[in-house]
């Protein structure tokens, strides 16, 4: 039984250490994904779905912008 209880509380110790690195790491990992998936893109051909979806959200980020510009200028 103490085994038991031991083994418990020292997986749960050890749960609580990953989560505080992981917690700290995080932004650092995220970051550093993020550029590896961006420099991964930028190899590939422009007809690669991924690279033709980001340009489709770069246009709507665009035309959004006009709109808004649009509607702030009628409001005025």
């Amino acid at each position: 039984m103490k085994r038991i209880i031991f083994a418990a509380l020292a997986a749960t110790g050890a749960f609580l250490a990953i989560r505080k690195m992981a917690g700290e790491a995080g932004p650092a990992i995220w970051e550093r994904c993020s550029e590896m998936c961006d420099r991964m893109l930028a190899k590939m051909p422009e007809s690669f779905p991924p690279n033709r979806m980001m340009a489709d959200l770069d246009s709507l980020k665009e035309e959004t912008a006009r709109i808004l510009e649009v509607l702030e200028e009628r409001q005025s």
